[in-house]
């Protein structure tokens, strides 16, 4: 399912117009990715949670040459189903 079809979904599940819709769900997703962006853990029950996980830095090679090569730090955006969700997906 892509953004577009899950826009149609919610709206018929929601007895909306697909703009309200994607209104609304552009508006979730600009508040996750601020909330991420700030640091925030975002918890959403039965659903699961968005977090940051930072990646320390390292040293790598570059396989065309063989040089090492220093790899920065980064934060990387992840998520984690809940046991509800694992559960709903698994039956």
């Amino acid at each position: 399912m892509n953004k577009k079809q899950l826009i149609q979904s919610m709206a018929k599940k929601m007895d909306t117009s697909q703009v309200e819709t994607k209104q609304h769900l552009e508006q979730i997703l600009r508040v996750i990715h601020q909330g991420l962006a700030e640091g925030e853990k975002i918890y959403i029950p039965q659903f699961g949670t968005f977090e940051l996980r930072f990646y320390l830095p390292k040293t790598g090679r570059n396989p065309q040459t063989g040089e090492a090569m220093e790899i920065a730090g980064f934060n990387q955006p992840s998520f984690k189903a809940s046991p509800a969700l694992k559960a709903l997906i698994n039956d």
